[in-house]
């Protein structure tokens, strides 16, 4: 079959990057054609995926231009935010549409009002997942979000988490030449890896380090991420740079920005720590566990559910309790090789097998539409000799709400999803078209796309609550049958002990 992956990049340093690097060669091995349509020129990707890479505006998929897009059998769009090429799933008009859901740092918890838009318009368009067949999420907490602020249905939602490869991040020995390059050298390292985005609160990070010095002096922070890919990156890194100084630790918290390889970082550190307070997975914290760090993580997001019991959790915000939390590791040797024991056992749940076999089960079943339902009951067939006409009414009723949850149900979707602006005009007919759809933009996507959406998503989930009253009225026709023909039973042996002669 024809397959098309869709994201705004694709950079095989980032998680997204990873995936979908992952899915190109999971699809090719199942003797798929599959192409990938980003807006950015591929960043350090193998040579066989960028080969199957296009880079791509939004007129060029709806346009018709890429012929490989319009006939895919499967099209996985992928959610980091909203992006130009997401618009085009409003208009797909055959095979399975997968909406990838990675999560968007709440603009609350961005710590900036430098894109601060984007991470709104972000938010709120992951209401398109609405024009997906099914949707693929990492985590639990990503798929609350879906079901609860998006309003999807959750039998529709899957959650797979993403894979690490486990077979480069392993336990190891320090790298001496590291170790001295950073001036590391008989010191305890605490690690934290990722962008230095306002949500990732690495200042509390340099409050904590504080804290663990005052038992443990000598101990450095060192931080591996993006420290410039915006500038809400750089203003975090100096804010926490200043504090740092403040506090009297000008040199002991490091940036190093990003590194082609993470591997010795992971081993040159005694702990990994991170005070996130939104994670929608949590690449680095596996990544970590796999290398044999102890993990200490904030109790928020998805890392509870990443971490299960291998790693120790402090409460989001508290410097103290993440100083108490690292201090108990660095200190407590049984601790920490428990931590490890867990960890190096955990992982194991995020191998690229576990991924695969995952994906390949939710790709066939959408494709199958073998998708679960809330099972209904039968009823026993109409005309059984014990069932009176109260119970043949009740099972009438429970068949009409049957029918008129599945009339809801199919008409429940208001959007007109495969409505595409077309003109008949020629040669200039693309022109008019795009004209129209980018005249209406400052009305439809704020305001009534969203209206609709929460529409929909409240006509299926008025759907789903008929559907179940149909059950409950079938299963209370059934019950009423069984009482009616219990008391026919009853009243025939009344009958007989008040015949005359008869014993009593």
């Amino acid at each position: 079959m024809k397959v098309s992956l869709i994201n705004l990049n694709l950079v095989e340093e980032d998680a997204i990057g990873s995936c979908i690097v992952n899915q190109v060669r999971f699809f090719r091995r199942r003797g798929d054609d599959v192409r990938v349509y980003v807006m950015e020129p591929p960043r350090n990707v193998p040579a066989d995926v960028a080969a199957a890479t296009r880079v791509v505006r939004l007129r060029d998929l709806i346009g018709g231009q890429e012929e490989h897009f319009s006939l895919s059998d499967l099209t996985v769009y992928h959610y980091p935010s909203r992006h130009e090429l997401m618009e085009s799933i409003r208009g797909i008009d055959r095979g399975t549409v997968i909406f990838y859901y990675h999560n968007v740092t709440p603009p609350e918890l961005w710590g900036s009002d430098a894109d601060r838009e984007t991470l709104i318009k972000g938010v709120e368009g992951a209401a398109l997942a609405h024009y997906a067949d099914v949707c693929i999420t990492p985590s639990p907490f990503n798929k609350q979000d879906l079901v609860e602020r998006v309003g999807c249905d959750p039998d529709r939602v899957y959650v797979l988490p993403l894979a690490v490869p486990l077979a480069h991040f392993t336990p190891g020995d320090k790298d001496p030449q590291l170790l001295k390059q950073l001036n590391l050298e008989g010191r305890r390292v605490l690690l934290f890896v990722g962008r230095m985005a306002g949500n990732k609160r690495i200042d509390l990070l340099v409050e904590a380090l504080a804290i663990v010095q005052r038992q443990a002096p000598g101990t450095r922070l060192l931080l591996v991420g993006d420290d410039r890919g915006s500038p809400v990156y750089a203003q975090t890194v100096a804010a926490a740079q200043a504090r740092a100084v403040e506090l009297g630790m000008a040199g002991d918290a490091i940036w190093t920005g990003q590194v082609a390889d993470l591997l010795p970082y992971y081993r040159l550190a005694d702990v990994y720590v991170t005070a996130s307070l939104h994670e929608g997975f949590g690449v680095p914290l596996i990544e970590a566990m796999a290398c044999g760090l102890p993990v200490v993580a904030s109790k928020s997001a998805a890392m509870p559910w990443v971490l299960a019991c291998a790693g120790l959790l402090f409460e989001p915000g508290n410097a103290q309790d993440l100083a108490e939390k690292t201090l108990a590791v660095l200190q407590d040797a049984n601790l920490r090789g428990t931590l490890v024991e867990r960890g190096l056992e955990r992982v194991q749940q995020f191998s690229l097998e576990a991924y695969e076999a995952g994906l390949g089960e939710i790709v066939d079943m959408a494709r199958a539409d073998r998708l679960p339902r809330l099972p209904v009951e039968r009823i026993p067939a109409q005309g059984n000799a014990s069932e009176t006409e109260a119970a043949a009414s009740y099972a009438r009723d429970a068949m009409f709400l049957s029918f008129l949850a599945g009339e809801l149900e199919r008409s429940s979707d208001i959007a007109q999803r495969g409505y595409v602006v077309r003109s008949r005009a020629p040669l200039i007919g693309p022109l008019i078209a795009w004209v129209r759809r980018n005249l209406t933009s400052h009305l439809r996507e704020p305001y009534l796309d969203p209206t609709i959406e929460r529409q929909v998503a409240f006509n299926h989930q008025v759907a789903e609550w008929v559907h179940r009253a149909a059950g409950a009225w079938e299963v209370s026709a059934r019950r009423q049958a069984e009482l009616e023909a219990r008391v026919q039973e009853l009243e025939r042996e009344i009958q007989v002990l008040a015949e005359p002669g008869k014993k009593r």
